[in-house]
């Protein structure tokens, strides 16, 4: 590093120029670089979405699922899967191997899929990459408030005005539609007509088709001019649908008789609703956005509210609220971080101005600080790493430790000024003698948060950005200090007057001096208190409550309404608003947006209902959720279940069990003796299962003996039973220039009653009735079919009421563990347990790895292994301090306070190798071990302190900080300023007594030797 301080020095105006480029370019970088909420986190997880009109569970399993299922376990990749098989809809939840190419798999299966023979009917497989941040960003509420359009009017303003405009946006990936109605044409069969008459409804349908005829069937010349020849017979109103004459069986008079449509079927207009879309109790469509992997989250919205305003003004009789705004989160976090930032900055720097009482000294340092941050945002952006939540709070935790480098160089500086000429020279001595240790302590930080890069899975993606952001800033520091510190050093203070009379050695030095005596003369004491404090450190540790990510400051509660399967829309709409009504009477709650059913084209959705509460800001969110609890509970149908829930990093659930089986009912049995086990439990709420539930069937059996001799089969029966009560699109019309679909069937208006009196349509031309070939029966039936690898499971799951969820999860399933369970019944644990056995499993091994690459860049810097193992002695020190802040303040063991602890592997060190550095230097100098480490201890005891006091200054903001988005820096910051603390305090006698105590060991043994190999051998 010498020769990069001798460049600076001899080259000013290079420094300042490439000092003023490197500003630039981050502040460029600071206004281009992409902005979201969260890193775009991959969960190694696909689903594959299938849609199967009018067939039941055990169809769709049958004909759908489990070919999919065949298709995908051949795709490699793939570690293992879960199906579910729901009337009309079949849902594959794939997990992907850690160390496989995510979007390579998903490539693969959606080739697999795709090219897997489905039903007719089926539609397409939908495969998709979940993500984290891959959830819809803003949600959009418009309602018709003056009733001043017709509904018809109304949703095609937004579906084909707003949403088109809104979709244009760049960055906007898709807009789903909530709450609208599609107009179509109905013709709903008269079954008594139809009975009276004797026509099938395939008849019907074969002559509507006929008649509706619009097609191109050729082309010709006609005196040189080229013609296209086309029908053009397509229904062009409602009237001529009705007209449409139906061939009859022969009159008496030989005529063949014909009937019109409209004597045999009502044809009408009506509007179809799949979901349904309030706020407040009240009407309203519902937008949810959803951006691309790249777009700006904050651009996006401020483009969105801009067409909002110009909405609100030319459509003055419709209302726009955004009911949520996830950029909203997004600037208040990088507000209040900044703020946080800003305010550590402030503090390190009183910090550096009160130890050096030099106010050319402090400038300096703080100049380091802002150019280190921005040289991390354009290497950021250089890397295709955003600006989230992770990448900030990185930037914002390295802001105590970049000062670090600066300060240990500054202060070499000043205090070889007090005493030497002030000169380059003198700068370039102060700089060499302490390059070597800041650039061991950097490259051991930096090293630190290698390990990160192979931890796998969501938790990996999560933190990669942070690790990135901290890295770059860390090397930033160590170049500026070299270089930039110097320079600014030469510049401001080789004018200023040399001191008089020799720097005294402060009070706090002298008091150090006689504890460091001691020590080194009691090391057994020393290694005993050290023992001691560190078994009890161990165990706080396992008196601490545990998770996994921590629930985010968003002023947000979640409600998920589940009713029993077959539920129709207005039963479940009228459960939801008095549910609405019950949450709105708690003053804390703003507002309540509910979100039934599906969206147009999706799977049939009618018995689930999301509420989204929005509390006021401030608000206890834990307390409100517990009083909606009590309030809504005993609204609840037997049956129906209801799910709580509060926005949290990546997402986390609760509690988890999965029981495996050959059969059903066996299954059921087992789930039944463990949700009755786990009702003991106070800290467990809302248990369920997901096949408890069960619905009903009309079970249709054909007699095929019956049927044949009639010349039918139980296909063609099928097919004329689907007609009548299904919803088939038979064509679509044009009107008005729209295009309507035709739909032919009863739908919801169904009469079972008369269903036995339906004709079926013979070969033969004769019509019998569907009782003379088929008994009819209801049953019940499982609503979803559930499978894990091809095997039957039943998942139950519950929240916990405890912030120590891994305790309580563990706890629960080793109670569990003690049921007898059926034969042939497995058991595993799943949901947030696993997550934090995987997560905390992950991080002790990247914690091993840290340590080893410490160790390594140590021992390549000291050239020795004794020094380095005598730094590694600091380590212990800060999990006491560490471990006793969490338990202080009431924190939870969870993945960033599993970060905090691995970023103080780094941090801790750097006191220790400053420190041993320049005891190596006094040795070097022909000084005995001990007046060495007195030395060193002298001399090093105020950059030491200087530098964990001002890292500590700069954290205090965000372990105290109170902005959405400080939870995340909570428990790392509590971590980091407790370990810092009795690492710093600690690491200056207990280091220097190890070092010592491993010198006289070492001695101890090279004498032993050479003793042993001077004896003569016998």
């Amino acid at each position: 590093m010498r020769w990069l301080t001798k460049s600076s020095l001899q080259n000013p105006a290079m420094v300042v120029l490439l000092s003023l480029l490197v500003a630039l370019g981050g502040v460029f970088s600071f206004l281009v670089i992409n902005i979201e909420s969260e890193p775009q986190a991959k969960l190694g997880m696909l689903t594959v979405s299938t849609s199967y009109p009018n067939a039941s569970a055990e169809d769709v399993m049958n004909d759908v699922t489990k070919p999919l299922e065949r298709a995908v376990e051949a795709v490699s990749g793939v570690k293992t899967y879960i199906s579910s098989s729901q009337e009309n809809h079949s849902m594959l939840t794939i997990s992907m191997e850690s160390n496989a190419e995510m979007e390579k798999v998903r490539d693969e299966v959606e080739k697999s899929v795709i090219s897997t023979k489905l039903p007719a009917a089926a539609n397409l497989p939908k495969v998709k990459l979940r993500v984290v941040g891959g959830e819809p960003m803003y949600f959009l509420a418009i309602s018709n408030k003056d009733q001043l359009r017709t509904n018809e009017a109304f949703y095609h303003l937004v579906e084909d005005v707003i949403v088109d405009d809104l979709q244009g946006i760049e960055g906007v990936e898709s807009i789903d539609v909530i709450g609208t109605e599609e107009k179509q044409v109905r013709i709903q069969p008269n079954t008594e007509a139809m009975i009276h008459y004797g026509v099938s409804s395939s008849e019907i349908m074969q002559a509507i088709k006929a008649q509706h005829v619009a097609l191109s069937v050729g082309s010709f010349t006609d005196q040189g001019q080229d013609y296209i020849a086309r029908f053009t017979n397509e229904f062009t109103s409602l009237d001529q649908i009705r007209q449409t004459k139906l061939r009859m069986s022969v009159n008496d008079d030989g005529s063949i008789g014909t009937l019109p449509l409209r004597e045999l079927a009502d044809v009408y207009w009506e509007m179809d609703r799949t979901s349904i879309s309030r706020l407040n109790g009240k009407s309203a469509v519902a937008l949810q956005i959803s951006k691309t992997s790249e777009g700006n989250i904050v651009d996006i919205s401020d483009t969105i509210h801009e067409k909002l305003a110009a909405y609100r003004e030319k459509y003055s009789d419709l209302t726009f609220e955004m009911i949520s705004d996830r950029s909203d989160f997004v600037k208040t976090s990088i507000g209040g971080m900044a703020k946080e930032g800003v305010l550590g900055m402030m503090m390190a720097v009183l910090v550096i101005y009160l130890f050096l009482r030099n106010m050319k000294s402090t400038f300096i340092v703080m100049i380091s600080i802002p150019l280190c941050v921005l040289i991390s945002v354009m290497f950021m952006k250089f890397n295709g790493i955003t600006i989230n939540l992770m990448s900030l709070f990185g930037m914002t935790v390295s802001i105590g430790r970049v000062v670090d480098d600066s300060i240990v160089v500054i202060e070499n500086i000043f205090r070889r000024f007090q005493t030497e000429e002030r000169q380059n020279e003198t700068i370039l001595a102060a700089v060499g003698e302490v390059a070597r240790a800041i650039t061991s302590s950097t490259l051991t930080t930096v090293a630190v948060f290698l390990p990160i890069a192979f931890v796998s899975g969501m938790l990996g993606d999560f933190f990669k950005p942070f690790a990135a952001a901290v890295a770059w800033s860390l090397l930033a520091s160590l170049i500026v200090a070299v270089t930039v510190v110097p320079l600014l050093a030469s510049m401001t203070m080789r004018k200023e007057k040399k001191a008089e009379k020799k720097p005294q050695v402060g009070r706090i030095a002298l008091l150090y001096s006689g504890v460091l005596q001691k020590a080194l003369e009691n090391k057994g004491k020393v290694a005993l208190i050290t023992l001691l404090l560190f078994g009890g450190s161990a165990g706080l540790a396992a008196r601490l409550p545990t998770g996994f990510l921590p629930e985010l400051n968003m002023d947000l509660l979640y409600i998920k309404l589940v009713m029993p399967m077959g539920t129709s829309l207005e039963t479940t709409s009228a459960k939801t608003m008095e549910i609405e009504k019950a949450i709105l009477q708690e003053p804390d709650v703003r507002y309540v947006q509910s979100k039934l059913g599906a969206a147009q084209g999706e799977a049939n959705q009618s018995h689930l209902a999301d509420m989204t509460i929005k509390l006021q800001e401030g608000t206890n969110d834990d307390d409100v959720l517990d009083a909606i609890r009590k309030r809504i509970e005993p609204l609840i149908p037997v049956r129906a279940q209801v799910t709580y829930s509060k926005p949290a990093a990546g997402g986390q659930g609760g509690y988890q069990l999965v029981l495996y089986g050959a059969d059903v009912p066996t299954l059921k049995k087992a789930a039944s003796m463990v949700k009755d086990k786990m009702t003991e439990n106070p800290l467990l709420a809302n248990i369920k299962d997901n096949a408890s539930g069960s619905r009903g069937q009309l079970s249709i059996q054909v007699d095929r003996d019956r049927a044949m001799q009639w010349g039918l089969t139980p296909e063609q029966v099928s097919k004329e039973v689907t007609a009548m009560l299904g919803n088939t699109s038979i064509v679509n019309i044009r009107m008005d220039g729209e295009d309507y679909p035709l739909v032919y069937g009863a739908g919801d208006a169904a009469d079972l009653a008369n269903l036995p009196r339906l004709w079926i349509k013979t070969p033969s031309g004769q019509s019998v009735l569907l009782e003379e070939v088929a008994a009819l029966q209801k049953e019940k039936v499982s609503p979803e079919l559930l499978r894990k690898d091809g095997r039957a499971y039943i998942q139950i799951t519950a929240d916990i009421l405890s912030a120590d969820k891994g305790g309580v999860a563990e706890k629960q399933t080793r109670i569990l563990e003690q049921l007898r369970l059926p034969a042939g019944v497995k058991m595993s644990s799943e949901g947030i347990q696993q997550d934090m056995q995987k997560g905390f499993m992950e991080m002790l091994a990247a914690m091993g790895a840290a340590i080893l690459l410490v160790l390594l860049v140590m021992v390549a810097a000291f050239g020795n292994l004794l020094s380095p193992i005598a730094v590694l002695l600091s380590l212990p020190l800060a999990s006491i301090g560490g471990l006793l802040a969490l338990w202080l303040v009431g924190g939870v063991m969870d993945m960033t306070v599993m970060i905090g602890f691995l970023m103080l592997i780094g941090i801790v060190v750097t006191n220790a190798i400053v420190l041993i550095d320049r005891v190596q230097q006094r040795i070097r100098d022909g000084r005995t071990i001990r007046d060495a480490l007195m030395e060193a201890g002298q001399t090093r005891l105020r950059p030491i302190l200087m530098t964990a006091v001002a890292t500590i200054a700069a954290m205090l903001p965000l372990a105290f900080g109170f902005s959405e988005g400080s939870l995340l820096s909570k428990g790392l910051s509590t971590v980091v300023i407790g370990g810092l603390l009795s690492s710093t305090l600690l690491t200056l006698v207990v280091v220097p007594a190890g070092y010592e105590g491993l010198h006289q060991w070492a001695n101890m043994r090279r004498k032993r030797a050479k003793k042993e190999a001077a004896q003569p051998t016998v």
